[in-house]
């Protein structure tokens, strides 16, 4: 494929464009090609240093990739100026700008700002344009085939179909869960039908996440940031987020007490789990079971509202799981 002055990707999902940058890159040539990320959403979308790598060739060419995330956010006098620059851009630059707003009514989210401008149109005529609502069914079946064939794992059979029934729609979810498999097809790379039982629902993936995060001394803002930014709707979210909580802790706890042989889990899952309970100890899951119960009797019983029982419960995780207070 011939390198061209610019693209225009269209989806909202982040790893999805990240792969489709990648893969012109590569089909034009540019794999080795320095790479600068801009955004369309800051105050200064366009930087000085945009324009330059844009604009000015340097004594030894070296080939460029710029890509300006979000650039659906960018105001009309950013697209007139990018209208006019990227006819005489650096033959040594291509430039990807990236549109992620959310599709509506299966209407890709194009700014009529941009639509009216020559480099829509040009893009538009020269096939530059790549479109796409995030993974569906059809999406995701490609995505793990595609997977499998770069790590040279194979599927037993009926195995590519179990996975594909319970894998999550969400590309950066989903090679969180693809990673984890390649680990359980081990020294053989087989994926078997059992290894479906290590893909679980977002919320329990999350949780496990966040006490595993708070036990080593990190701060998993972007976990608590989704707690605390769904205050409105503690109340929906409070108890399936305890009743996990309390199925976490039982499960942390008989690893830690040496009884995983009782567990009826897949053994990657005692894998995974066994260096977190023994880190955080008996005495620290027992508290987590505490916490669950309180936040759930201070609720019913009308002494605490549920964004407060919320709010809490992530102070006092905070403060029990952390490395310092780990003990066996």
């Amino acid at each position: 494929m011939a390198r061209q002055g610019y693209s225009i990707l269209v989806c909202p999902d982040p790893v999805l464009l990240r792969r489709r940058v990648e893969a012109l890159a590569a089909s034009g040539g540019m794999v080795s090609a320095e790479r600068k990320v801009f955004w369309g959403d800051e105050p200064d979308p366009l930087p000085g240093a945009f324009w330059e790598a844009l604009t000015l060739k340097s004594l030894f060419s070296t080939p460029k990739v710029l890509v300006l995330r979000r650039a659906n956010a960018l105001k009309a006098e950013a697209w007139d100026r990018l209208d006019k620059a990227l006819r005489a851009a650096n033959s040594d630059v291509w430039v990807f700008l990236c549109l992620e707003g959310v599709w509506e009514r299966n209407k890709a989210p194009v700014p009529a700002v941009l639509t009216k401008r020559g480099l829509w149109k040009h893009a538009e005529s020269s096939g530059w344009v790549w479109q796409s609502k995030g993974l569906d069914e059809k999406g995701l079946r490609a995505f793990v085939r595609d997977w499998a064939a770069e790590r040279s794992l194979t599927f037993e059979p009926g195995a590519q179909e179990a996975l594909c029934r319970v894998l999550p729609l969400d590309a950066a979810a989903l090679s969180l869960e693809l990673d984890k498999l390649d680990l359980a097809a081990g020294d053989g790379r087989l994926v078997r039908k059992e290894h479906a039982e290590l893909i679980r629902g977002q919320e329990d993936m999350d949780l496990f996440a966040l006490l595993d995060a708070l036990a080593k001394g990190a701060s998993p803002v972007l976990v608590w940031k989704r707690v605390l930014d769904n205050r409105a709707e503690s109340e929906g979210m409070l108890f399936p987020l305890l009743g996990a909580l309390a199925r976490e802790a039982r499960l942390l706890w008989m690893l830690a007490s040496g009884e995983e042989d009782d567990l009826k889990v897949h053994p990657y899952v005692k894998q995974l789990k066994t260096p977190l309970a023994r880190r955080l100890g008996r005495p620290a899951l027992a508290r987590l079971l505490d916490l669950a119960l309180e936040a759930e009797v201070g609720v019913k019983s009308g002494g605490r509202k549920p964004e407060q029982a919320l709010e809490l419960l992530v102070a006092e995780l905070t403060g029990i799981l952390g490395p310092a207070k780990a003990r066996r």
